[in-house]
């Protein structure tokens, strides 16, 4: 299965390259927001334990993501052009100031092209692409191509529609789910799949990581749309193309990493309310969920998203059979082996209506997170207090969190502002991530300015608070402030 797979997936990418494609006309790291994720040791370094998981306008039909009354556009969606082509090519350059904890001031910029899309062979057949090449310069460091220049392929898939109603999709996919805005429970091939981290946007967290390989099935019976996919292991050495060699390493040993199975069935129950139901059996191991969302007038949109599964604590499976004194591992409730843990996103989002805004375009998000596989209180004052041989212990269990992409918390708080055509047709966003426990958290803003038709400039800044050794404020850095500038072909 693992070489078929593989050479699947190399076929694929032959496939892609091989034919030219015209450009027709979105807990900061444990390291340096600007540099590579896929170079950060992911069980080890502390992370800002954001729980980055988010709505995408990029979401594919049969994801099932849509709040009523939203639509989703995608590459997938657009009408191909004359040639069954429809592809976009975005350059992007962008500085970073990042300071540490320490205070010290770190200056990088990033180079990337991201080139995505998809194209028809015919009525049945299709691709999807999404590639993406970059490079890292950081102050201070020598610059090494093996190192600080990457070829990512996040997404590469056929699609081929057996009828109407029903699609084959193989290749690597990036798999959406969920309907909440700060932290999707449901959305479970997010683990380990991030390669660049420059921002705490969900939105923008879910278009910078990696699809996994999979094969899919989307059908229609009646009214209820169905979805089923089985996702396998892959088994390859380290230092190949399959993994992470220089400059262009395919991360399948991070995207799949066990078998999984899943089902996805939306009924069609009213014109105001949407309902899903998720299924999966990851590494033999089961889980049950749903998303719900529904629309209470023409200005409110009210949903939740549940995941129940059997799986170990994020403190269990950072800290093994051994890893810690006794008293860190009874305080962080390590060891106690696989069980059913419940996560949960509840929200509201409010947009403003004109008796308090006038024609202005602003919206407010509102959540509450649910993590029982996170730390409780007294855990997290556990964590924090942690002395000697337990600090690394500490920064394990903050590394699963970070590369998990789930709040590290049992308990979280999750708001956005959004305000659209700020100034002219500018576009302004604030969102905050906040742990009551220990009072910490982390901000960011962001300022979009469209520079003619095709460029935008983006200003934005990220900050954590709390205490040095709380769940946001252990993250190493402090601050990030941002510009970058892209352009659309």
């Amino acid at each position: 299965m693992k070489r078929l797979f593989i050479c699947s997936v190399a076929a694929t990418l032959a496939l892609a390259l091989a034919q030219p494609v015209s450009a027709d006309d979105f807990d900061l790291p444990p390291d340096l927001p600007a540099a590579p994720a896929q170079s950060l040791p992911p069980d080890v370094a502390p992370d800002g334990a954001l729980a980055a998981p988010d709505t995408d306008p990029a979401t594919t039909p049969g994801e099932f993501s849509a709040p009523p009354g939203v639509e989703f556009a995608s590459a997938e969606d657009a009408a191909p052009s004359a040639a069954g082509r429809n592809a976009t090519l975005v350059l992007e350059a962008r500085a970073f100031a990042n300071r540490d904890l320490d205070g010290n001031t770190t200056n990088a910029l990033r180079f990337q092209a991201h080139y995505f899309g998809a194209r028809d062979f015919g009525g049945r057949t299709g691709l999807i692409f999404n590639l993406r090449a970059r490079t890292f310069i950081e102050e201070n460091r020598s610059y090494r191509f093996a190192d600080d220049f990457n070829v990512d392929v996040q997404e590469l898939a056929l699609r081929y529609a057996l009828s109407p109603e029903t699609s084959l999709q193989f290749g690597r996919i990036n798999i959406r789910n969920g309907v909440a805005s700060g932290f999707n429970p449901t959305d479970w091939f997010k683990d380990g799949s991030l390669v660049v981290t420059d921002s705490a946007a969900p939105a923008d967290r879910r278009n910078e990581r990696l699809g996994v390989v999979a094969l899919t099935g989307t059908t229609t019976l009646g009214q209820t749309l169905m979805q089923i996919g089985y996702r396998p292991q892959i088994d390859a050495d380290p230092g190949t193309v399959w993994t992470d060699r220089d400059n262009f390493g395919l991360g399948l040993d991070r995207t799949n990493p066990s078998d999984a199975w899943f089902v996805k069935v939306t009924p069609q129950i009213g014109d105001n309310l949407s309902f899903t139901a998720n299924a999966l059996l990851l590494d033999d191991d089961p889980g049950i969920g749903f998303e719900l969302s529904g629309t209470l007038g023409d200005n409110l949109v009210l949903y939740s998203e549940m995941m129940a599964q059997k799986r170990l604590s994020i403190a269990s499976e950072a800290l093994g059979a051994s890893e810690g004194s006794a008293a860190f591992r009874d305080g962080v409730g390590a060891g106690q082996g696989k069980d059913w843990h419940y996560q949960a996103a509840l929200g509201l989002n409010w947009a403003l209506s004109q008796k308090m805004v006038g024609a202005r375009d602003i919206s407010l998000t509102m959540e509450y997170h649910l993590n029982t596989a996170g730390l409780s209180s007294s855990q997290i004052d556990t964590l924090s207090g942690a002395q000697g041989a337990d600090e690394a212990a500490a920064g394990a269990i903050h590394g699963i969190a970070n590369r998990r992409q789930e709040p590290l918390a049992r308990n979280q708080i999750f708001t956005r502002l959004a305000w659209n055509d700020f100034w002219g047709d500018s576009d302004l966003s604030l969102l905050g991530f906040y742990v009551p426990a220990d009072g910490s958290g982390l901000a960011q803003l962001s300022f979009d300015v469209p520079v003619g038709d095709n460029g935008n400039f983006n200003l934005r800044a990220i900050s954590s608070f709390g205490d040095s050794r709380s769940v946001y404020g252990a993250n190493p850095t402090k601050t990030s402030v941002q510009m970058g500038m892209t352009y659309t072909f």
